[in-house]
């Protein structure tokens, strides 16, 4: 008799931990694959700054007597070595390496610009040596606003944008123009003002960069389960840099506080959605192969509605009896069947007893009664618990 069924399923342990094993195996490289993406931005951002320290160090070079460069050969030597070394470090790089053999690579690069902003230190010192003790400290901290905005000038015109960036700039360059004019006064507060500005701007900026990087790490994850929430967290991140420019640091100060803890819950589910969904796929397979060896045929199997949160259709011939509709939600299986009521419950325990005897998949299909007859169906988990539930249709 034609019918509707519906069955958990459970998977034996054994078999859950090699589900389990193949997923440790996916995470990890998922996180390689993170990581070296992580490794290679921090690598092409060293190399920008190395790049823009070399570059300083060729114009105060070359614009510096060379009288004064003579007295301090020793250093502009120093200098130089750096320089040439630094063009062979670049040309070296290989981003197809490994996520290990990168961070190698990036910590050789971090000394390197440790060692070229040293020497660009330094020998602005030396060739501002006769500078009263007012100027040196204006230098210095300029010195180091400079070498900070160059550090992140790429994340404020990403958040903040280019106007931004100009802004600061022009700024830094009003205060070295003062220190040369001798306008220590007005170079001091400038400098100050500057500072305080790029300060905050960093501080956020940092935040945001954060929880866009989990945002962007994960969405290979989320997009299948929450694409519309996703479109949504797109344009909160929008809305997090007209408020940045803004200087609403208060109010990004929480509206990152909620972002972060909805992206945490919705990564959460996703993962525990991805788990199902895996279960899913293995018992589907198993089905598959079941009604294979009874000599079924599968005539589709499809998807009911849009995402992957939709219940899989799969539909196979019996030839004799006609055909049987599974549908697999994330948690059971609902069977509609065509197979007269003295045969029905026979082939389906056929397939429950190959589904647990040969994949480790337990299922339990009980027949339902409708007006147009009994249907089997099972409720519960995808791990084969919850209620058998005999549902009667009034007539």
């Amino acid at each position: 008799m034609s019918g509707r069924k519906v069955s958990s399923f459970k998977i034996d342990q054994a078999t859950l931990r090699r589900i389990q094993q193949q997923r440790v195996e996916q995470e990890r490289i998922r996180q390689e694959k993170a990581e070296r993406i992580r490794v290679l931005a921090t690598i092409t951002q060293q190399q920008k700054i190395i790049v823009a320290t070399s570059n300083k160090l060729t114009e105060l070079l070359k614009t510096t007597p060379q009288g004064i460069k003579d007295t301090f050969r020793s250093s502009v030597q120093d200098a130089e070595r750096w320089m040439n070394t630094i063009q062979m470090s670049l040309k070296d790089f290989d981003k197809n390496s490994s996520s290990a053999t990168l961070k190698t690579q990036s910590g050789k690069m971090h000394s390197q610009q440790d060692q070229g902003q040293q020497y660009l230190i330094l020998l602005t010192k030396q060739f501002t040596k006769d500078a009263d003790n007012m100027a040196k400290s204006a230098i210095e901290d300029l010195l180091e606003l400079n070498t900070k905005f160059e550090e992140n000038k790429d994340s404020i015109t990403k958040w903040a944008g280019l106007d931004e960036v100009n802004k600061i700039a022009k700024d830094l360059m009003e205060a070295d123009r003062c220190i040369r004019d001798k306008r220590l006064k007005d170079a001091t507060s400038l400098k100050n003002r500057t500072g305080e500005y790029l300060n905050n701007q960093i501080k956020y900026i940092d935040k945001l960069s954060a929880i866009f990087s989990q945002y962007k790490q994960e969405k290979e994850l989320l997009k299948p389960w929450f694409d519309d929430e996703m479109k949504g967290f797109d344009k909160k991140f929008d809305d997090f840099k007209i408020v940045l420019r803004q200087g609403k640091y208060e109010d990004l100060t929480r509206s990152l506080s909620d972002m972060q803890k909805n992206l945490g819950v919705k990564i959460n589910e996703a993962k525990e959605l991805d788990e199902k969904e895996q279960k899913r796929q293995y018992v589907l397979e198993s089905l598959k192969k079941v009604c294979t060896s009874m000599g079924f045929d599968e005539v589709e199997t499809k998807n009911e509605g849009k995402g992957k949160s939709s219940r899989i259709v799969y539909t196979i011939d019996t030839f004799s009896q006609g055909k049987i509709k599974f549908c697999l939600s994330l948690d059971s299986i609902d069977a509609d069947s065509g197979i007269v009521d003295n045969q029905c419950m026979s082939e389906f325990d056929k397939v429950s007893e190959s589904l647990q005897k040969n994949f480790g998949v337990q299922t339990k299909f009980k027949r339902i009664h409708e007006e147009t007859g009994p249907k089997k169906m099972r409720t519960g988990t995808v791990d084969g618990g919850g209620e058998d539930k005999t549902i009667e249709n009034e007539r």
